[in-house]
């Protein structure tokens, strides 16, 4: 999976791209002026994760697949925790939890998605919030104020 930000990213938005890059193991680069074609070519056949903004904050997560069609549509709210960051083992997230949105997010990230949490690196998902989780530990949470899950052909 490559993460990556909107045009003209935030402090804020660069740092959770950052993180996530870190929790997912995956690859993150700065945007810059690149359009959206060039940045698919960048994905290289892979899911790709854009972090976009609201109001100089990350508001919007959106998720696209190898084919370049946006799969799924988030409007987040971050909320920090009083963890501090740190670099996070190679360890291979999983996803814990039911409904669309869980179902989703694992079938679109190709990860597990599994009932109960192992312990090391999970993503909690209900359908108002995701929850990453290092060794039991609240690293972060995205408060999801709406989302929309894609269909077949993109918008």
């Amino acid at each position: 999976m490559l993460i990556t930000s909107s045009r003209k990213p935030s402090a804020s938005t660069r740092t959770l791209c950052k993180v996530l890059a870190a929790f997912f193991g995956s690859d993150y680069f700065n945007r810059g002026k690149m359009g959206m074609v060039e940045v698919l070519e960048s994905s290289h056949g892979s899911p790709l994760l854009i972090v976009g903004e609201y109001h100089g904050n990350p508001g919007n997560v959106s998720i696209y697949d190898p084919e370049g069609f946006c799969a799924l549509s988030a409007h987040i709210t971050l909320v920090a925790s009083s963890t501090p960051y740190t670099r996070f083992r190679s360890a291979v997230p999983v996803v814990v939890g039911e409904g669309s949105l869980a179902s989703a997010l694992s079938g679109m990230l190709m990860l597990d998605n599994v009932k109960v949490s192992p312990g090391s690196l999970a993503v909690i998902v209900s359908e108002d919030k995701m929850d990453f989780i290092e060794n039991d530990a609240l690293l972060f949470t995205l408060k999801v104020r709406s989302y929309r899950i894609y269909e077949g052909d993109s918008p």
